[in-house]
């Protein structure tokens, strides 16, 4: 009798509808990953293997957007809703560490497809650690985000609905640039507001002069979900900029022991959060100073001042320490709703996974894999009418002529409780 083995959002084999090949592609060099990654379809599921893994940005095939803006490792496809790419580690306790090469260029890696996520990482030096640029309802879960020359995690340039949550964001604005040491960027800066669609009227100062057309403001629905911010983070734990709306923060931990004490910081690096954007929400936040002289927790600040930032994309001002909750930018954030502590408390453990993953059914799937291809492949055969396929890790399909035993007979979807995939054994 058939049994279902459910797997959380793994996205494996052939679809029945024969439109989209979805593959497992497993990886264990740093060349092989670049590859897999530049290449990727919707469907995917790269596994990488414990190990270091040094990108390369002349390789990644990363186009950029501006001087440096090159990923070491990135993703420009799209997945869909149903089929997302994604990119995990192939054992839950031993992720694997993506890095760049320096913390003064490029990002670790940098997505803009829609649909993608990120689980289960160690991502580390490089200028910016991950950087969502149009890019849609992506996904960084569970990963470790550290040392950077600025920001770790930056969502911008007309990215929406992005999750970011039970991560370990720290160690920003290495390198003597303290005053853009952000633990987690959410939009742009109105000096380098710049989008196609809209005229050169609303675009910033910087956006016209340095001639790379600049980045697509409107960055909306982006969530920050349980994560560890900090230590070491030189600015603020999260920037919120202007011209973002309805962001939620949510039961997030901030540690503020570095705002404002390493080289290069500013005094206007004084607070653990600053929004600037409108229809924000701000609850269940932890904050802890830890031996820190700071005590502005969210600051509303303003950028209604410059002539292409109208009243309706900026907060009010309102510095000290919480901001006030008033209804004319209607940002939610009051001390009643969140807590100021002396120790840090993690709250990732009791937080549930937004993108579900079984690596104890993903090792059953591969010795299924396995034991087909040991079993069934037959070196320039064809596979037999009315004949399944089995396919190997690498995605390759391996030719079989017998019925499949205890292996993938199809795949089938659901999405009564989020993303999920369901591989029915038998």
């Amino acid at each position: 009798m058939a049994r279902a083995l459910l797997v959380s959002i793994i996205t494996i084999l052939m679809l029945l509808c024969g439109s989209i090949q979805a593959r497992l592609v497993y990886v264990a060099t740093a060349p092989d990953l670049v590859s897999a990654m530049r290449t990727a379809v919707a469907g995917d599921t790269i596994l990488i293997a414990a190990g270091t893994y040094s990108g390369d940005m002349q390789q990644s095939g990363d186009p950029g957007n501006q001087p440096n803006g090159k990923g070491y490792f990135w993703i420009g496809s799209d997945g869909t809703a149903q089929h997302p790419i994604v990119v995990v580690s192939a054992t839950e306790d031993n992720p694997p560490v993506l890095q760049g090469s320096s913390i003064e260029s490029g990002y670790v890696v940098h997505v803009t497809g829609d649909y993608v996520i990120l689980k289960n990482l160690v991502l580390r030096d490089a200028d910016k650690g991950v950087v969502f640029d149009n890019a849609s309802h992506g996904i960084i879960e569970d990963c470790a985000v550290y040392n950077s020359g600025a920001e770790l995690i930056h969502v911008r340039d007309g990215s929406s609905h992005v999750t970011i949550s039970r991560n370990h964001v720290y160690g920003a604005g290495n390198g003597g640039r303290g005053s853009i040491g952000e633990g987690i960027y959410i939009g742009t800066d109105q000096a380098r507001w710049g989008a196609d669609d809209m005229p050169q009227s609303t675009w910033g100062e910087k956006a016209i002069s340095e001639g790379y057309g600049g980045y697509d403001w409107r960055v909306h629905h982006t969530r920050l979900l349980c994560n560890l911010i900090g230590g070491g983070i030189s600015a603020e734990c999260i920037d919120i900029k202007e011209g973002t709306q309805y962001t939620l923060v949510e039961g997030n931990m901030l540690v503020g022991d570095s705002i404002a004490l390493k080289p290069g910081a500013e005094s206007y690096d004084d607070s653990f959060i600053d929004q600037k954007g409108v229809r924000g929400t701000f609850t269940g936040n932890t904050f802890c100073a830890c031996g820190n002289d700071i005590d502005k927790y969210i600051s509303e600040v303003t950028r209604a001042k410059y002539d292409h930032v109208s009243d309706s994309l900026t907060a009010d001002d309102h510095s000290s320490p919480w901001c006030d909750d008033s209804y004319s930018d209607s940002n939610s954030c009051s001390a009643a709703d969140n807590a100021v502590v002396t120790d840090v408390i993690d709250p990732r453990p009791g937080c549930a996974e937004v993108f579900g993953f079984d690596w104890a059914a993903l090792d059953a799937t591969r010795l299924a894999q396995a034991r087909c291809a040991r079993r069934y492949e037959r070196p320039g055969a064809g596979v037999l009418p009315g004949r399944r396929e089995c396919f190997s890790l690498s995605g390759r399909t391996v030719p079989r002529t017998g019925p499949l035993p205890t292996g993938i007979v199809t795949i089938k979807n659901s999405h009564a409780s989020g993303l999920r995939r369901h591989l029915i054994f038998q």
